[in-house]
């Protein structure tokens, strides 16, 4: 009766250590680092805004966690908890691309104008009525 309780702690011991330090190591992961890395898709902003309009799910599948490069124009720019935000939209287009930039960029954002093209590198996260990037770069 001892040997089957101490069987059974070692049992769960053995499978409970390498889960928690997989979960340690995941948890304390670098992010990419997306002004570094090679951008896997180049497209216009209402080419992807159409993508995901056709077909939701497989453009999911296709764009999410990937680093795009999203090229468009500025149709609004704005501040979220101290860190800048670019809407990229064509007057016809009721969706947009939000684009949450890095804090590093905050000042290059001063030069930019409404209705002025530009390239913004960043991770896409999905689509609620409009396509969402985060921790984006702008390419000059």
């Amino acid at each position: 009766m001892r040997g089957t309780r101490f069987n059974i702690i070692l049992g769960f011991l053995l499978l409970a250590i390498p889960l928690l330090l997989a979960s340690i190591y995941w948890y304390n992961k670098p992010h990419l680092d997306v002004k570094q890395a090679e951008a896997s898709y180049v497209l216009t902003a209402q080419n992807l805004i159409d993508e995901y309009q056709e077909n939701e799910i497989a453009t999911n599948e296709k764009y999410s966690e990937s680093v795009i490069l999203v090229k468009g124009r500025v149709f609004e720019v704005s501040t979220l908890k101290g860190n800048s935000v670019i809407t990229l939209k064509d007057e016809d287009s009721e969706s947009s691309i939000i684009c949450h930039l890095l804090p590093e960029e905050n000042g290059k954002v001063l030069n930019l104008k409404v209705g002025q093209d530009i390239g913004i590198k960043g991770i896409c996260t999905g689509y609620l009525l409009d396509v969402i990037m985060v921790r984006c770069t702008i390419v000059e």
